[in-house]
């Protein structure tokens, strides 16, 4: 029997957290450390790569840093409802795709900056 694809719809909640208002529940000294968690996480990024509506950040694989990013994602997610994040594990990488509505593009941009 051949197997047949079809183009992937988000699910309700995923779409849901996309048509989310574009607002960051945090001030101040939290924002401050939220960010300074995800530049010390992206610092070990070995690719990113912009995609339509976000970015695709490779890292290398571990359990470690799955966990750590899935945390940071996941308490992204308080805070910041409208960013959406996906997870694939390889062999040899962990990707995180990051996305976002072009109203928040800036904001991914400033969370998400390339690290020096």
């Amino acid at each position: 029997m051949p197997l047949t694809l079809s183009p992937v719809r988000p699910a309700a909640d995923e779409q849901a957290g996309r048509d989310a208002p574009v607002a960051c529940t945090l001030h101040g000294d939290e924002q401050a450390e939220c960010a300074g968690q995800w530049r010390e996480l992206l610092g070990q990024a070995v690719s990113r790569e912009e995609i339509a509506d976000g970015l695709r950040l490779t890292f290398p694989s571990g359990p470690g840093l799955a966990g750590r990013l899935a945390a940071l994602a996941a308490a992204e997610q308080d805070c910041c409802a409208f960013f959406a994040f996906g997870f694939e594990l390889a062999a040899n990488a962990l990707v995180l795709t990051v996305r976002a509505p072009q109203s928040a593009a800036v904001l991914l941009a400033d969370l998400f900056a390339a690290t020096a």
